[in-house]
């Protein structure tokens, strides 16, 4: 054979290869996107979604899994974003613990901001509560005072900040003379008490903040029970002055320490609950019409989806996934799709019924603050009337 009809016939080779590698590439590929995508389609919901990323609140639409929007920030990255009673701003506090900015969630703007720091003082905020009608805001922060070899630290403070004339009217006294480095608020759905978790619950009246009432909420569940180690988290879904999530209690008679759910009527203190079984390292995240939650177990290697039955009060099935190291879990607003985020710059869907990934949201930068899925405000930009 000539030199000419070999190379011919070795090109015609690699042709041929090229094809049939692109062919199994494609097939390949395919695969992976019918993987994602098997089964019926799944409806996540019609919210708007927020998460706070570098310097801008990302906004998506949840019937499309969609960025649609940027919410700009004027003082740095969010770290951590209150919402408003009624649902209609975010009060956003930056990585410096410094500013606070007020967003208009309808505008997608920042209508206001403010911070306690000036000259050679700064003031960090570490946590801070609004009162439901937007009157005011409850601060714990230090001041950090400059001086020409040193910082001077003051010791945790509680500020009433009035929103309206933008100044600190008032230093609440620390329950008990003890300052706290840490201090978690709660407002009455009215505003006119103001809950001080501690060893018990405190509870204050807000207009001179003195106290007037406590409940010694540990032995709430009676004698055969237990202590009742409850941390009163805050869920989405669940009705204002409820509180719904995981109890841990030891079980002296086994040795053994047990979990289960209890729905704290805060105003009325009236606790129900029931045992789910051993106690496990599982989130809870309570779904829309409180009939199911969801939870993560994160263990380096074993990472899990728990499905919790709120009507039968059990463990309805739990499934190995192939997680993250750090992971936080957000039911859709139709209940039916799984958000996973945190620690990175993706969400990822999954179906709630079976667990089926379904695909991935890419924010392009980290994500920096919790999920927010909020109903489409009624005057606000949509996919329609996109904001300018």
């Amino acid at each position: 054979m000539s030199r000419t009809n070999r190379s011919g016939t070795m090109a015609r080779r690699r042709a041929a290869a090229v094809v049939v590698l692109a062919a199994l590439v494609g097939a390949a590929s395919d695969g992976l996107a019918q993987g994602a995508g098997d089964g019926p389609s799944v409806h996540p919901g019609d919210a708007k979604m927020y998460i706070g990323t570098y310097r801008n609140i990302a906004v998506i639409d949840e019937a499309t899994s969609t960025i649609e929007d940027e919410i700009e920030l004027t003082s740095g990255m969010p770290r951590s974003m209150v919402l408003s009673a009624n649902r209609d701003r975010f009060y956003v506090l930056n990585t410096m613990y410094e500013t606070i900015e007020v967003v208009d969630i309808a505008r997608r703007e920042v209508v206001d901001q403010f911070t306690l720091s000036e000259g050679n003082r700064k003031v960090r905020i570490s946590s801070y509560v609004v009162d439901p009608l937007e009157r005011y805001a409850i601060l714990l922060a230090k001041t950090y005072d400059r001086q020409p070899d040193r910082f001077e630290v003051s010791r945790p403070l509680l500020l009433r900040y009035d929103l309206q004339s933008r100044t600190v009217t008032d230093t609440i006294p620390w329950p008990e003379e003890e300052p706290r480095e840490r201090a978690q608020l709660v407002f009455s759905p009215d505003g006119d008490l103001l809950y001080f978790f501690s060893d018990e619950i405190l509870v204050f009246e807000t207009e001179g903040f003195t106290q007037v009432d406590s409940w010694d909420y540990e032995d709430a569940l009676g004698d055969r029970v237990g202590e009742f180690d409850f941390g009163f988290p805050d869920q989405a879904y669940e009705e204002p002055g409820y509180y719904t999530g995981l109890f841990r209690i030891s079980d002296p008679s086994q040795n053994r320490q047990l979990m289960g759910v209890a729905r704290v009527n805060l105003a009325e203190r009236d606790v129900e609950f029931s045992i789910l079984g051993p106690s496990e390292s599982v989130s809870f995240a309570l779904a829309p019409g409180s009939r199911k939650a969801y939870g993560l177990h994160s263990e380096v290697g074993n990472y899990e989806f728990w499905t919790i039955d709120l009507e039968q009060m059990r463990v309805e099935s739990r499934q190995p996934f192939p997680g993250r190291p750090r992971m936080s879990l957000m039911p859709s607003s139709s209940g039916d799709v799984l958000y996973i985020y945190n620690a990175g710059n993706t969400i990822d869907l999954y179906e709630a019924s079976t667990y089926r990934y379904l695909q991935t949201i890419d924010l392009n930068v980290d994500s920096s603050t919790p999920l927010f899925v909020l109903p489409a405000p009624d005057d606000g930009p949509s996919n329609d009337d996109p904001a300018e």
